[in-house]
């Protein structure tokens, strides 16, 4: 794995999610002293697609000249080996075709290599590209990135998707990561509410998926709340006056200061479940004018 890689794919930009996922995949399996020479099927299951879905979007990452591929030879044998792939921020890099291959702006096939080997090998049992399923949900992953996209203060949505993707590693099984994948829309809110990626989001993913689950996680949701309350614990940190000591260690939060803090969380759109409010906190909420009643309604606090 090459750090330098990974960073290098998470920030290109113009890239279709999947397009983009495999590129990430292409440049984890990059080794900085001997380079990048992962086979199709290495590929096609790390990004959890099919060979035909995955030659596509390798097509479209050489056409962006990110990407070029050189096919090889065993000189003895005259067999096929692992294709070479060179990254657009490796020295060696040059978006010209390859004589032997002819991959690259004006594609050529090599005589020897002008047969696809994927039409009739398009069978391996990878699942195919995560789809969404029902109306609601299109609606709403478009919405969300819609909503992010317009905006040039945060990070870029499906790149922040894909660190999270890469944080949950191999624990999350095909099935859940197919189902996370459409409610991308969560993790739009969750850079609108103001949470930082490193220092909020990534953190909370990692540790609710570093041990094994009886339950797969299915929706970006589950891990709202955590992140909710690691990012107001952090604001709460950075405003103590220095020298205050280590948490706990200063006066205690007053009740109008953990009312803000309540109220903060439930205007940010984020979500807090209907049990973290108590009856009390609601009315003294609404007396404070800190929240509306239309906002816990929509929280179903009633």
């Amino acid at each position: 794995m090459s750090h330098r890689a990974t960073n290098w794919a998470i920030q290109q930009r113009g890239l279709a999610p999947a397009t983009k996922l495999v590129l990430w995949h292409l440049c984890d399996r990059h080794n900085p002293d001997y380079g990048c020479f992962p086979s199709q099927d290495q590929l096609a299951a790390d990004a959890e697609i099919s060979r035909a879905s995955l030659n596509t979007h390798l097509d479209k990452l050489e056409q962006a000249g990110l990407i070029r591929r050189e096919r090889r030879l065993d000189d003895d044998t005259k067999r096929q080996r692992t294709t070479r792939y060179f990254l657009g921020f490796e020295e060696e890099f040059t978006p010209k075709p390859c004589p032997d291959s002819g991959h690259g702006s004006t594609p050529e096939p090599c005589p020897d290599l002008a047969k696809s080997r994927v039409q009739n090998l398009d069978t391996n049992p990878v699942s195919k590209e995560p789809v969404i399923t029902t109306a609601r949900d299109a609606g709403a992953t478009r919405e969300g990135r819609a909503e992010v996209s317009a905006g040039d203060d945060g990070p870029d949505l499906d790149a922040a998707e894909i660190a999270c993707l890469a944080t949950c590693g191999e624990r999350m099984t095909p099935a859940a990561r197919a189902a996370i994948t459409a409610t991308s829309a969560t993790i739009g809110a969750w850079l609108k509410a103001g949470y930082d990626l490193e220092l909020d989001v990534l953190p909370v993913i990692a540790e609710r998926t570093a041990k094994p689950r009886g339950s797969p996680i299915r929706t970006w949701e589950y891990f709202s709340q955590a992140i909710a309350a690691r990012h107001a614990r952090r604001i709460a940190q950075a405003a103590r006056p220095k020298g205050a000591g280590e948490a706990g260690a200063g006066p205690a939060l007053s009740s109008d200061d953990r009312l803000a803090r309540l109220a903060a969380w439930l205007n940010s759109g984020a979500y807090v479940p209907p049990s973290a409010v108590t009856n009390t906190q609601r009315d003294a909420l609404l007396r404070a004018g800190f929240v509306t009643e239309a906002t816990l309604r929509a929280h179903q606090v009633y």
